[in-house]
């Protein structure tokens, strides 16, 4: 029996076999010159290829439409972009024309060259982006090998899949009804599979180093998503005692998803739980998780998954479709659209950053306010599909006065255009601001004068405060969501919020861990937004709670010494929170 441990990308538990899933990354490609005289053959070959993958794409989206009911499958349409992209078709075509290479050699040496600018770039998210080439890439050669099946993919048997790394369309096409959970050697929480697996409730362990060469296929393993540790080949009574709480898990779900609503405290009382989504993320069974409205939808997507800005009407296609899911949660669900969070190398694909800090650059807010067009059409789309239900607008990366001032301004003259046309919309929506960088922190009580609501970024504001990338292992230690300056800063903004009577919210990943997202809601913020399978635990965690127990869960961190550190401080409120909790529920939730 041998444990390791990776990064909990989506919670839930799973037991069963391994499937282990090679790929085919490794498919010998001939390069070769071309007879002079032939090259229009493999220009035919290429063109055939390309017509195979379309037809083999647009199935695809088809097949996970009919899964998930989601009309915008932006993670294949950016797919059939890139098999499409005229750049890219002509690079391969000189190389075949002019090079007089073979048409896998070229395929090859011009996904390389495009690969490589994705690999050097600081942001996770388009590191990540190596997949989508790696995709078609691997597509293109095999249909000119001749080999567009993949034997692989005919998993018969309730499995988990263990794999190097997933590509979009190898996660999609496996049978949902199979893949009993996810793990990876590589892979992160921003992975298409990280982000599939939580769409799908599908438990997942990522970044296990070596997974795939310390198991065999039919081996089993046992998952657990939510704490990032997966036992290969469990004796006995591990197995038994891992069924069991995978028994009582199944049950603690069931339970809190039938409790209306959720975030009940046991005394009365409620810390609202809201949904994190994005464009492409499946909307079907929020309500069952007991989502209360979508407390943070990622507008950006609409961008990164896209060559081009998107049109005001596909703006508004998708913002209409997202606030009308959300009237179905809750007779007074809110939708919270935050702005455009793009800039420095976070751009669309085929732009790059100039900059030589994009992190500390030209983003967010400060982004739409130097590309005003870009900021008015979005306003436009949003403030048009207000009229289908309580819409609220976001604007993520706020550092000063000026900028809320700035943004202000532009949704006035917006509203002045629609008024003029006569286009209807929600003429008191309201505007709130995200604390994410300590500015915004220290300024929240002048802050408070110019917005309607605030909502705490905490996976920025971490960040920001400690001067630590959470995706460098080399500072990971220092990304402490219950340190001291994080928590000051956190009180500053609940206290000013409070101050002028503003509702306040957390978005971040830390709204979803037990110990954290806990504490949030006992510093008295009113809403708690995070990924809808995270829901459920969440909710039982505060049934078991009073008002009382959480002030004072609050004073916990106060009553350390004054050196304590992030780490001390969180190992303390674990240690308190389990003792208000009945065992079963801190079994589960790994506490």
């Amino acid at each position: 029996m041998t444990t390791v441990t990776g990064l909990a990308t989506a919670r839930g538990l799973a037991a069963g076999p391994v499937f282990v899933y090679r790929g085919d990354g490794n498919i010998p490609t001939p390069e070769y010159i071309v007879e002079e005289g032939r090259e229009g053959e493999e220009l035919a070959r290429l063109s055939r290829s390309i017509a195979a993958i379309r037809s083999d794409l647009e199935r695809m989206i088809e097949t996970l439409r009919e899964r998930t009911g989601r009309q915008d499958l932006h993670i294949f349409e950016c797919h059939l972009m890139i098999l499409e992209d005229p750049y890219l078709a002509d690079e391969i075509k000189k190389k075949i024309l002019v090079g007089r290479l073979n048409a896998e050699a070229a395929v090859r040496k011009v996904f390389a060259l495009h690969r490589a600018q994705f690999a050097k770039m600081n942001d996770a998210y388009f590191r990540e982006r190596v997949l989508d080439l790696d995709d078609v890439e691997r597509r293109l050669v095999k249909s000119l090998a001749g080999c567009s099946k993949d034997p692989h993919l005919e998993i018969k048997t309730p499995s988990i899949i263990v794999a190097d790394d997933l590509t979009p369309s190898e996660t999609v096409l496996l049978p949902r009804e199979c893949v009993l959970g996810f793990a990876t050697n590589g892979g992160s929480t921003t992975s298409h599979v990280a982000l599939l697996a939580r769409a799908l409730a599908i438990p997942a362990v990522t970044g296990l180093g070596n997974i795939t060469a310390n198991v065999g296929a039919g081996e089993t393993m046992l998952l657990d998503g939510s704490t990032g540790v997966v036992i290969l080949r469990p004796d006995e009574a591990t197995r038994a005692s891992f069924y069991e709480l995978m028994r009582r898990e199944s049950c603690l779900v069931d339970a809190a998803s039938m409790e209306r609503p959720a975030g009940t405290l046991k005394s009365g009382g409620e810390v609202r739980i809201c949904a994190n989504v994005h464009p492409g993320i499946p909307l079907a069974g929020f309500r069952e998780k007991g989502a209360r409205g979508i407390g943070l939808y990622r507008s950006e997507f609409l961008w990164l998954n896209s060559d081009f800005e998107p049109t005001e009407e596909e703006q508004f296609e998708a913002y209409r479709e997202a606030t009308r899911f959300s009237r179905q949660l809750a007779p007074d669900a809110t939708i919270t659209i935050r702005v455009l969070d793009i800039g420095g190398d976070k751009m669309m694909r085929g732009r790059k950053s100039s900059e030589p800090n994009p992190f500390l650059g030209n983003r967010s807010i400060r982004y739409l306010l130097s590309h005003k067009d870009v900021f008015r059409r979005q306003m436009r789309a949003i403030l048009r599909a207000s009229v289908e239900g309580r819409v609220r607008i976001m604007y993520p990366m706020v550092s000063c006065i000026e900028e809320l001032t700035a943004a202000a301004e532009i949704i006035a003259g917006v509203k002045a255009e629609l008024d003029a046309e006569g286009v209807a919309y929600a003429k008191d929506i309201p505007v709130g601001a995200m604390i994410e960088v300590p500015s915004a922190a220290l300024c929240a009580e002048e802050f408070a004068r110019h917005v309607d609501f605030f909502s705490i970024g905490t996976n920025d504001l971490v960040q920001y405060t400690m001067a630590a990338d959470r995706g460098n292992d080399a500072v990971a230690h220092l990304y402490q969501p219950l340190n001291r300056a994080v928590i000051s800063l956190a009180k500053m903004s609940v206290a000013a919020a409070k101050g002028r009577g503003l509702p306040i919210s957390v978005c971040g990943e830390s709204a979803a861990d037990p110990v954290v997202g806990t504490y949030w809601a006992a510093l008295g913020v009113d809403t708690l937004s995070m990924s809808a399978a995270y829901i459920p635990v969440m909710s039982r965690i505060l049934a078991n709670l009073t008002r009382e127990d959480l002030d004072e869960y609050a004073k916990v961190p106060d009553s350390m010494p004054s050196d304590a550190t992030g780490r001390q401080i969180f190992d303390a409120c674990r240690d308190w929170l389990a003792s208000r909790l009945p065992a079963e529920l801190t079994e589960i939730v790994g506490l």
